[in-house]
Parts: structure tokens; C-alpha cells; sequence
């Protein structure tokens, strides 16, 4: 019936993709052909199996430049992907279009993907957001600080929007397009599919009619298994990038529990040196609605899909953030008494005393409980269905 590509340029880890392959599956079974630009695609093959899903590399800025300050809004995120200046982010928008129209493109659905939006508006393309609340930016002037713990004075998160805007126009003026006046305005798209829930949005104050309901793929992988017994249960997700991944499995083996451990980019020969009789490694993803009514923990970095299902299940969390979309969500959990965690900053954290206080702590298993009550009526098929349907008409 009609092309569509899905889109994804900043951000790490496999919710990305995963958070798509339940709607992908849904758009083939349409009749649509379905192409997506991927940031990283060594894992795409993991919950596109059996798709016919053209996977390809999307554009994206190949400069590493670090930077002393820390980033204070999502106009400070992007100035640092790509949007430094005219010419940086006319190159990028370009390849956008290239690999557009390359995929005859009918219709967007960007993830975390800016530049894609741009480049939409440039060839006049429908387009639709896909994800969670860290890269829809609620419609407010300026964009809020995404750093609340860091006294950010107005006008500075103005100077930087004002900056970006800027540029961004220029870009729009090449090719003749009707400039911005705010910088949420790029987020003005056909349909805003806002695909979480208020208790997880990384942001404050949105009318609660703008809520779709998280996404996350839960039949990709492969099943969760542990030992028969009267143990405990944990499943820790994490990957090899995290600086203290040694220390972390090093501290599981004082525990008693039944542990299952995927570590995305661990090779086999490793996860057997922390392999334990109660200590098992699954090499590949594990399917998260397999963990429902077995698992009494949750470890992992806070990456929303795993966070989401997780507490539809009602299993409370330990979470372990490294940057600071993980933060975010990490601390607005806190809050809400959804979760414990492991300080960002702490180099020596004792792993093995905040894993036992959790899954010894009734009031988190019962904030969870009363989170996965209030919510049990939420139908994912239902869902996609109704995305389905407003994409369809977007196409019309």
C-alpha cells in the first residue's frame, strides 16, 4: 500500500527498536512496506526475524566533541548533535532526504529523530512522533531545563533555544520553507503518538488526554527461565558499556536469589566466568512478558520500555542510569516510590545492600501494586490498533 519509514538518530540501547517491531509487524500485516533508518542496526535482525523490514543506517553526526558543561534542555541536546551550525545541519538534513527518497517515503514515524523532522517538513512529507516524553518536549516557551537539580536561569535556556532556532531557520529558508517561531513548533507533526504514561513522562504538566500508553515489544526473544525452588527470583538487563559492570556482577554472588542476566555485547566466554550455580547469562534478549508472575526484581538502566512493562507487571525495580534520559525517569520513579536506585555518581555504590533493601521493602512491592492495578486495563493491541488507524488517515 504505501512506504513507511521509521526513524531513529540519537539515542542508545535496543528499546529504539524494540519499541517499534510490535507496530512494524502490525503495518506489514496491512499491507505496507516498511524501511527504517537506524542509528545502530547490529541488533535489528534481533526483532525484525522473518520481517520484511529494509534496515539501513540513518545520517548521523560523526563528531565527537566533549563538552565541560552539563546539557540543560533539549535545545542544548541537539546543538551538540549536529545543530552547531548552518552548514552542519544542512549536511545532515540532506542525507535525510537522500535516504527519503531513496525509500520512497510516504509517511515518518520519527523516534528520537529531529533532523528527520526537519527534513520531512522540507519535502512536505506527513510525519508522526513515536516515543517517549525526553524527545517530545512539551509546547512551552523555552523548552524546560532537563537538569531541575541545576539552578538554570530563563534567559539562559532562551539564549540557547533563541541559537538553535536560528540555525534551524536557515536551514528552512534554503529550501524555501516557512521558518519556526519556537522551537517546540518542530514537533507540530501530523499525529503525536506520546507513548508513555504520566507517571513515566519525562516531563511535567501535559493534559492527560495526550498519553497513548507505553510501547515496548513484549514476545521478542527468548523465554525467562530459573531453577524450581523456593528462592527469590531477579532478571538483570545491563551491557558491557557500563563502566561498572564488574563490580555489579561481582556483587550478585553474595546473593541467594535465582538470577538470569542478559548483558548486551557480552561474549559467551565471559558471562561463564560469573556464572554461578544461581547465577545464569542469556546471550540473547529475553522476552520481557516471560518474566510475569516468576521474577521478584528488576535490575536494569532505566531505559523506559523495560521500566514500563516491568511495572504493568507489578515486579518492583532497582535502576542503575548512566546518562541522563535514565536519570530523569529514575528519579521521577523515586518519587513516586516505583523504584529504588543506584546513585549516578557513585563510583564504589553497594549494589548488594540496595538489591536486598528492595526486595525486602513491602512499600515499594505495594506502590508497585497499586501502579499495576490502576493501570491493568491498558491493551497494547488496542493500541497499535488505533496508531494503525491515524497513520492510515494521515496517508489518505
Amino acid at each position: 500500500m504505501s512506504n513507511i519509514t521509521f526513524c531513529w538518530e540519537l539515542g542508545g540501547g535496543y528499546g529504539h527498536i524494540a519499541g517499534f517491531e510490535p507496530l512494524a509487524k502490525k503495518l506489514i500485516t496491512r499491507g505496507h512496506n516498511v524501511s527504517a533508518l537506524l542509528r545502530d542496526t547490529s541488533n535489528a535482525h534481533q526483532f525484525f526475524k522473518k520481517m520484511p523490514v529494509h534496515c539501513m543506517n540513518a545520517p548521523r553526526w560523526a563528531q565527537k566533541k566533549r563538552y565541560a558543561t552539563p546539557t540543560i534542555s533539549y535545545a542544548d541536546i541537539i546543538k551538540r548533535c549536529g545543530y552547531e551550525s548552518k552548514e552542519s545541519l544542512l549536511s545532515l538534513v540532506q542525507q535525510w532526504q537522500k535516504k527519503f527518497r531513496e525509500c520512497g517515503t510516504a509517511l515518518i514515524i520519527a523516534d528520537h529523530s529531529p533532523t528527520a523532522l526537519i527534513a520531512a517538513r522540507t519535502l512536505e512529507l506527513p510525519a508522526t512522533l513515536f516515543g517517549t516524553g525526553f524527545f517530545s518536549p512539551p509546547p512551552v516557551y523555552p523548552l524546560p531545563s532537563i537538569t531541575p537539580w541545576i539552578e538554570t536561569p530563563p534567559e539562559f535556556l532562551q539564549h540557547i533555544e533563541k541559537e538553535i532556532l536560528e540555525i534551524i531557520n536557515s536551514v528552512l529558508r534554503h529550501f524555501g520553507v516557512n521558518e519556526l517561531d519556537y522551537l517546540y513548533q518542530l514537533f507540530d507533526v501530523g499525529e503525536n503518538f506520546l507513548c508513555t504514561l504520566p507517571e513515566l513522562d519525562h516531563y511535567n504538566h501535559r493534559s492527560a488526554d495526550a498519553y497513548w500508553g507505553p510501547r515496548f515489544s513484549d514476545t521478542a526473544g527468548t523465554k525467562a527461565y530459573w531453577p524450581e525452588n523456593n528462592r527469590e527470583n531477579i532478571f538483570v538487563y545491563t551491557n558491557t558499556k557500563y563502566k561498572l559492570l564488574n563490580t555489579l556482577l561481582l556483587s550478585l554472588k553474595s546473593s541467594k536469589a535465582n538470577i538470569l542476566i542478559h548483558c548486551t555485547g557480552m561474549e559467551e566466554s565471559v558471562a561463564r566466568t560469573y556464572t554461578e550455580e544461581n547465577i545464569q547469562f542469556s546471550l540473547e534478549p529475553i522476552q520481557i512478558k516471560s518474566i510475569a508472575g516468576k521474577a521478584d526484581l528488576v535490575i536494569c538502566h532505566a531505559g523506559h520500555g523495560t521500566v514500563a512493562a516491568t511495572l504493568l507487571m507489578g515486579i518492583p525495580l532497582v535502576l542503575i542510569p548512566t546518562q541522563l534520559e535514565q536519570l530523569l525517569l529514575a528519579n521521577k520513579l523515586n518519587h513516586f516510590k516505583l523504584s529504588s536506585s543506584i546513585d549516578i555518581g557513585d563510583k564504589q555504590p553497594n549494589f548488594s545492600g540496595v538489591i536486598e533493601h528492595t526486595l525486602n521493602n513491602d512499600n515499594y512491592r505495594r506502590q508497585v501494586k497499586i501502579f499495576s492495578e490502576h493501570y491493568k486495563g491498558f491493551d497494547s493491541q488496542e493500541q497499535l490498533d488505533e496508531i494503525i488507524i491515524a497513520c492510515e488517515e494521515l496517508l489518505m
